[in-house]
């Protein structure tokens, strides 16, 4: 077979409740997440040393992409250090909502659609002889 590259992204749901409500605005949540990545940014779109990229998406909705990989047993490796990855930046965050005085439970979901109905969720590329198939 000739060389395949190979990548996924992951979008995951982010929200911070309390009680069943909602207790902070999406861009409050993601600016606690992502302070770790990029301290005092607003926004954040950075390669992290594995070749992977972490960002918010449209929405303030943050996404994993992997690097690319030569092998789908390798790609699963970094899908999964992602999955770690934005996991420790969630602890993280929740531990500073507490020093900040701001009480709720931070969630963070790897899902499909959002409360509206649109779909987004995991992507997959491929690519062989210059063609670049996503979906």
């Amino acid at each position: 077979m000739k060389r395949r590259i190979f990548g996924l992204e992951n979008e995951y749901g982010l929200t911070c409740t309390l009680n069943g409500q909602r207790r902070l605005s999406p861009d409050n949540v993601a600016r606690y997440l992502f302070e770790k990545v990029i301290p005092g940014a607003r926004n954040a779109n950075v390669f992290l040393e594995n070749g992977a990229r972490l960002y918010l998406d449209t929405g303030f909705h943050p996404e994993y992409a992997t690097p690319e990989c030569d092998s789908v047993a390798e790609l699963v490796v970094h899908d999964k250090a992602g999955e770690r990855i934005v996991e420790d930046l969630l602890h993280r965050a929740e531990k500073r909502l507490r020093e900040d005085g701001i009480s709720g439970n931070l969630l963070l979901f790897e899902n499909n659609t959002d409360s509206a109905g649109n779909s987004y969720g995991c992507h997959a590329k491929l690519e062989e002889n210059e063609v670049c198939v996503s979906s």
